[in-house]
């Protein structure tokens, strides 16, 4: 029944011409907000997967003025020490230092670009990854390391990832809220145009019930009018949402930077992205029959 003429004409209401593109923009605005959800609980998981197995040593360097290969000769001696006991700690897995060039580059927005005249100041850094089916000892890790070299200092990240988690569930909260305020404008509208559509089709009706129609049939002619709409709209404002994601995704992939996050969409993913068009179809269709059902009873 759903291509089949209907007895009521109700594609010929002036709703018709504007209605596909409420809808059109409402599904975009949702699909736009859930593929945003969906990459940022993907990010948050990275995040908590990958630095949660990782340290970050601090080793400062030696104090006072020597010649250059005396002051190197020093650095490496406390990081030998540094590096015996990270080796006899349970649970670390290996400890990799950090290159003078790549610390300065951490630097350099900062310190900027003369790498020469700081290079004596800057710390010798360690990145160590950790076991985490073990629950290491941070404290006890950190007054091993300070005893073997005084001043230095173990990051295990947790307070850095916790403001960006909380941040990033901030955005998936701001993500629902759109989705939801989208649903409801949408049964909103739905409401509106199925009550107007009423009122001008009214004599119609009524010769219908005449005829011996019953509700849940007239009902179901503003059902599968709603479907047929939203589904016009709907595949619409869908397809306008991927292609603003594909292009976001292409763009992420020309930046290379760990704080720009990448659209990584999977299969199941992209189902429960596709789930808008199904979910914007089932609402009007529910919201146009049960106004249809409501006001019907109202008249009787």
């Amino acid at each position: 029944m759903l291509f089949a003429r209907p007895d009521i004409p109700l594609d010929q209401d002036a709703s018709v011409r504007f209605m596909p593109w409420l809808i059109a923009f409402m599904v975009f605005l949702a699909t736009l907000a859930l593929t945003s959800l969906l990459v940022v609980e993907s990010l948050v998981e990275r995040w908590d997967r990958g630095l949660r197995a990782e340290l970050t040593v601090q080793i400062p360097p030696p104090d006072g003025a020597a010649p250059p290969d005396v002051l190197q000769g020093l650095r490496q001696q406390r990081l030998d020490k540094v590096l015996n006991v990270l080796a006899a700690t349970p649970g670390v897995l290996e400890a990799q230092e950090l290159s003078q060039e790549a610390v300065g580059q951490l630097v350099e927005p900062w310190l900027g670009s003369n790498r020469a005249e700081v290079q004596a100041f800057l710390p010798n850094l360690l990145a160590v990854r950790i076991d985490p089916a073990e629950t290491l000892d941070l404290p006890a890790l950190q007054l091993a390391l300070d005893r073997a070299v005084g001043g230095t200092q173990v990051d295990d990240h947790k307070r850095w990832l916790g403001a960006l988690i909380r941040l990033a569930r901030s955005v998936e909260l701001g993500a629902l809220v759109v989705l939801g305020l989208v649903a409801m404008a949408g049964a909103a509208t739905v409401i509106f145009v199925t009550g107007a559509s009423l009122a001008i089709h009214h004599p119609v009706i009524e010769l219908l019930h005449l005829m011996g129609a019953e509700d849940r049939y007239i009902a179901r002619q503003f059902q599968d009018h709603a479907l047929r709409f939203s589904l016009r709209g709907g595949i619409l404002g869908f397809a306008a949402a991927v292609g603003v994601i594909a292009i976001f995704a292409y763009l992420g992939e020309q930046v290379e930077s760990a704080v720009i996050p990448r659209i990584e969409l999977g299969m199941f993913d992209w189902a429960i992205v596709a789930s808008v068009l199904l979910a914007t179809c089932l609402l009007a269709m529910v919201t146009a029959r049960c106004t249809v059902t409501r006001t019907l009873g109202t008249l009787q």
